[in-house]
């Protein structure tokens, strides 16, 4: 079997999406952008040795609480966690990124030898690629003393906030249709359609709603950070996710400038909210705006 670099390439992206871990990176100055100074731990103190998974024993010494909450100081220890992460991605995709080329390479010359080498190649590519994404994380929280098995449950219920937000804010029409109940009420005919309108707004202001799990979970997130907005937290969230990998699908190609700067908007946003300050461009709107 062969592994073109385009099949490599997919395959990568896709192993990505389905492991929704919260980054990638590629290739840029370490040093210029500060890695292991702003809160994370750099690239060169990571154990690459160890597990790349979560260990039983890890595992058996968090128990997740049942309220599914989440405190001021795991917060934090997921921001430098997912910094550290993020620029230990950075490091290795360039090396990857190159060995991919090199296949494309080798394909473009053709013959059996080299199809069989990147055959090989091919898979020893997805391996390592998928213990970097999958690993990283996990490892960057053991750099930091961190239990990896706390950190994966915090950035599970930071991606419920995510979610959260993000349906809250799409609730946020029901302001909207009032006022157009209240233009319909002075029409003729009107108040059975501003009745319906109202109703539905209603139904948009209680989904919109936190359930007490996640109304103290927003809590946590003022008490760590009070400065930071809830439109930073639901894009915070999202990295954790697929949205922020699909962002960020080519890693390690130096070439691509714009996963360049994403990566770095994002990294930037994760340094903002460690610091407690808001990133330009990213304040709340008053309620009514979008």
């Amino acid at each position: 079997m062969q592994f073109s670099a385009p099949f490599i390439r997919r395959s990568l992206g896709l192993g990505l999406i389905a492991l929704s871990i919260g980054a990638c990176g590629m290739k840029d100055k370490l040093a210029h952008r500060g890695a292991g100074n702003d809160g994370g731990a750099a690239p060169s103190d990571v154990d690459q040795k160890s597990a790349g998974t979560v260990t039983d024993a890890e595992r058996e010494a968090f128990k997740a609480p049942a309220d599914s909450s989440l405190t001021p100081d795991q917060i934090d220890h997921y921001l430098r966690t997912s910094l550290t992460q993020f620029d230990l991605i950075r490091a290795e995709a360039p090396a990857l990124h190159q060995q991919v080329a090199e296949m494309e390479k080798r394909g473009k010359d053709g013959g059996v030898l080299s199809g069989l080498r990147n055959a090989a190649e091919g898979i020893q590519t997805m391996g390592h690629w998928a213990d970097m994404i999958g690993g990283s994380y996990v490892r960057s929280a053991r750099s930091l003393h961190y239990n990896p098995a706390e950190m994966e449950y915090v950035r599970e219920r930071m991606q419920a906030v995510s979610g959260y937000m993000m349906s809250a804010q799409v609730n946020s029409m029901s302001a909207t249709l009032r006022q157009q109940a209240e233009a319909m009420k002075s029409q003729p005919g009107g108040e059975e359609s501003a009745r319906a309108l109202i109703e539905q707004a209603d139904q948009m202001d209680a989904a919109a709603k936190p359930s007490p799990a996640m109304a103290q979970n927003l809590d946590a997130l003022k008490k760590a950070r009070s400065n930071v907005s809830n439109a930073m937290w639901q894009q915070i969230g999202m990295v954790s996710g697929a949205s922020g990998l699909l962002a960020l699908g080519n890693a390690g190609d130096p070439a691509d400038t714009a996963t360049a700067n994403k990566l770095n908007q994002f990294r930037g946003l994760y340094t903002d909210a460690l610091n407690n300050r808001v990133t330009a461009g990213m304040e709340d709107k008053p309620a009514g705006q979008n």
